[in-house]
């Protein structure tokens, strides 16, 4: 299904066909084969498989392998449970590490065998190409696939616990792999060549956390305009999970947490920071505001009751959100110029992925004091 690698490898073979074969049957088959792959590439969804940090700790290890740490590519659908479990039975006496950090010297020097793993999240690293905002079915392949940079997040408390709103001293700790190649390869796992870590304040972590819902809902916004035919399950949930203020919380704890005047007083070096936000909250209204007219479009009769509902949530916390950061509105030359489907409405007002961090804590994994059941996954 890697299309794209097709394609090129198309382009090249249509040039021998047509200037050096001059075998224009052979031409025409495949210039066919290269619309269904771009056809392909636009309306079929593609399973992202999840990425592992793999370490093999401790002298028992042939040499090529000990005490160096490799990011695996998983199948279709693997849970890091039965990669885990693939994984051990190459290695039937070593000792799963139960723990993230890295080991120390006593394990390995030891004469053992002990492996550490865990999912990591891969860094979206866009071809130069794609200089303008472009559709996010394009786009997906790009973020498991021609990858090189990985990252592990693992939340940190600091100073005092505050029992009515755990943002407020929620850090990240981040860890990022630079694997020697591109994954996939020739090989679906490469050696990590470099590790480094970086420290995300709760004000850099809710920014990225309101930036990801917000390309969420983009994203589910393009996939239900390219395919009238999808499931709307999701985006229900997606949608009533932000604006129903029973489910939500959201937002309102970063208001309580960093726009308040103490906050604002004590950390005067935060004010762009804050301003920043307070910008990605506003957007989040026309983005919703496209959501739920599609969904309203295709609920059904007798789900009718609970997109009412959700409309009316809506209308209140737009209200709310356009009063104190001001309105946002989506500008209708954004259309499609074809005029048959219209394209992202919204893609353009988001920031550039290149200056755009991805957070791999969510509000909702965020939301429990309890140890996730798979470390680094995106809640």
């Amino acid at each position: 299904q890697m299309w794209e690698e097709a394609i090129a490898l198309g382009k090249e073979l249509a040039e021998q066909y047509e200037n050096e074969m001059f075998d224009y049957e052979q031409l025409s088959e495949l210039l066919r084969k290269q619309a269904q792959f771009y056809e392909n590439i636009v309306k079929v969804i593609r399973p992202k498989p999840d990425y592992f940090a793999v370490g093999y700790y401790g002298q028992g290890f042939p040499t090529f392998i000990r005490n160096k740490v490799f990011i695996y590519r998983g199948k279709e659908y693997e849970r890091r449970e039965d990669f885990e479990a693939r994984l051990l039975t190459q290695f039937p006496n070593a000792e799963k590490m139960k723990t993230t950090s890295a080991p120390g010297d006593d394990i390995k020097n030891s004469s053992g065998q002990y492996i550490q793993c865990f999912t990591v999240k891969p860094k979206l690293d866009l071809p130069s190409k794609f200089h303008r905002p472009v559709s996010e079915q394009i786009v997906s392949f790009y973020r498991v696939n021609e990858v090189q940079r990985f990252e592990y997040s693992r939340p940190v408390r600091k100073g005092e616990k505050n029992p009515d709103n755990e943002f407020a001293n929620m850090w990240i700790e981040r860890t990022i792999y630079v694997t020697a190649y591109k994954l996939p390869g020739i090989l679906r796992w490469f050696e990590v060549k470099s590790v480094f870590m970086v420290e995300i304040s709760p004000l850099e972590n809710a920014i990225e956390t309101m930036q990801l819902t917000n390309d969420k809902i983009n994203n589910m916004v393009q996939q239900h305009l390219n395919d009238p035919n999808l499931p709307i399950n999701p985006l229900s949930m997606l949608l009533n999970g932000i604006v129903d203020p029973a489910v939500m919380g959201g937002f309102s704890n970063y208001e309580k947490a960093f726009f308040t005047e103490k906050y604002i007083h004590e950390h005067p070096e935060d004010h762009d920071k804050i301003e920043k936000l307070k910008d990605l909250i506003a957007w989040q209204i026309p983005f919703l505001a496209e959501g739920i007219r599609l969904h309203g479009e295709k609920v059904t009769e007798a789900l009718r009751p609970f997109h009412e509902r959700m409309e009316a949530c809506f209308r209140q916390l737009k209200d709310k959100v356009e009063k104190q950061y001001g309105a946002r509105a989506v500008l209708s030359s954004l259309d499609d110029r074809r005029g048959s489907r219209p394209r992202s409405m919204v893609r353009s007002f988001t920031m550039p992925s290149s200056s755009r961090p991805l957070s791999v804590a969510s509000v909702s994994s965020l939301s429990s004091d309890s140890t996730p059941s798979r470390p680094g996954s995106d809640g």
